[in-house]
């Protein structure tokens, strides 16, 4: 069980190289294609008080300049990739996260990337990842902020009995099955925890031949996320795979405590799943 099929973005705003490395260390670990993209709109909204010809030359002028940049990553892309058989490159005139998610049917995991520090969080022009997680249907890998390769050496699960929780585990299992150690984490709130239904995660992480074994941890802070974070670093852990929670709204989907710190802490690496 692998990853056949890696899908990453490529914000036209940001630096490729950190980006590109660590999506095409993880394909070549999983012997997985690599499918770039990188969408963007103009950022020129037409006025009412501007005439259709100005109108039409300025969006014209922004596209080139969207083309341009994106001809640009591909060049640097292609300068830094091993075997470019295996690495494929698309680009589009489009919402980022939309053409993220038309293109994730083919893919196996996608590998987001928070904005970097300077970056405008324009989603015409980055990927607004809690759309993607809603809507993709694949696991998304979010890179922590030091871009470090993925060792996955030693991996946290936060454990939920839902189905967010069950499908992040499956999601994940490439990953976990080369893994030296992972570690089934709930987290002792008001109720109690069940334990059996941890040995029996425990017992089918095993039966993939996962080592893995379970703890439970004491809410240490206000923010249960956190506390899965503390407790990652002081497992040693440089990856975090967890079901991404979300509820109604105001008639939007929005997400839960846990999953919101996730997603906003980029200390660590994340696997999530909806």
């Amino acid at each position: 069980m692998t990853f056949k099929s890696i899908l990453t973005h490529f914000d036209i705003d940001a630096q490729p190289d950190h980006r590109f490395t660590f999506a095409i260390n993880l394909a070549e670990r999983c012997n997985a294609e690599l499918a770039c993209i990188s969408a963007a709109q103009p950022l020129f909204v037409i006025e009412p008080s501007i005439g259709p010809t100005s109108g039409t030359k300025i969006m014209r002028e922004e596209m080139e300049a969207v083309e341009t940049r994106q001809r640009d990553l591909h060049e640097r892309i292609m300068r830094h990739a091993p075997f470019r058989n295996h690495v494929s490159w698309q680009t589009k005139a489009a919402d980022p996260a939309t053409f993220v998610v038309e293109n994730a049917r083919a893919a196996d995991l996608i590998i987001l990337f928070d904005v970097e520090k300077g970056q405008a969080r324009d989603y015409r022009r980055t990927v607004n990842i809690p759309d993607v997680l809603l809507s993709a249907g694949r696991p998304v890998l979010l890179p922590s902020a030091s871009r470090a390769p993925l060792e996955a050496q030693t991996i946290v699960i936060a454990w939920k009995d839902t189905k967010e929780s069950r499908r992040a585990i499956v999601d994940a299992m490439p990953l976990l099955i080369l893994a030296q150690d992972v570690v089934v984490l709930s987290i002792e709130e008001s109720h109690p925890i069940d334990e059996q239904a941890l040995n029996d995660v425990v017992r089918f992480l095993s039966r993939h031949s996962v080592p893995a074994r379970s703890i439970i941890e004491p809410r240490q802070t206000g923010d249960a996320g956190m506390t899965i974070i503390e407790a990652a670093d002081r497992l040693a852990a440089d990856l975090i795979v967890a079901g991404a929670y979300s509820h109604n709204r105001f008639r939007e989907r929005v997400f839960g405590g846990i999953t919101r710190t996730l997603l906003h802490n980029n200390a660590i690496n994340r696997l999530l799943s909806n």
